[in-house]
């Protein structure tokens, strides 16, 4: 190549996962934490990539297990799923707007977060130190960036 190199800079592909917990209207928490996009999840995506796949992101879920995150992870614990609000885009990154309002999850003892594609495979999943008790006045606010 007449002494010109290409290189191609390959990043690894993460996330993290912004929480605002709202009790009675009033933010009580906010967080911001790393999340593991599992196996199935990469899967798809190359899948997507190569014309095999024609589904997206569509859904957050929360769930009861307290189990650390792994790479073999295809679901949550006693899921519930609610849909993704909206998604933006801004150069490498990909932003997934969520709500789990007052009348979602009531009654579940939240640990865990995972974003799903429409036939319900994971993507990516993360687990939390501690339990956030959903009542009818919590409300979640979030958002799940994907960076590539």
């Amino acid at each position: 190549m007449n002494g010109i190199q290409m290189k191609d800079q390959a990043h690894e592909m993460h996330g993290t996962v912004h929480l605002e917990i709202y009790k009675k209207g009033k933010l009580v928490n906010e967080e911001t934490e790393h999340n593991l996009i599992v196996k199935v999840g990469r899967t798809q995506l190359a899948k997507l990539l190569g014309g095999g796949y024609t589904g997206h992101i569509t859904q957050v879920g929360v769930g009861t297990g307290a189990s650390a995150a792994a790479d073999t992870d295809t679901t949550l614990t006693n899921a519930v799923l609610v849909p993704i609000k909206s998604a933006s885009y801004s150069e490498a990154k990909v932003r997934f707007n969520f709500e789990i309002g007052t009348s979602q999850a009531n009654g579940v003892q939240i640990r865990e977060f995972g974003l799903f594609f429409a036939d319900k495979t994971m993507f990516s999943h993360r687990v939390r130190k501690s339990v956030i008790g959903k009542e009818n006045d919590i409300k979640i606010s979030g958002y799940w960036d994907i960076y590539m």
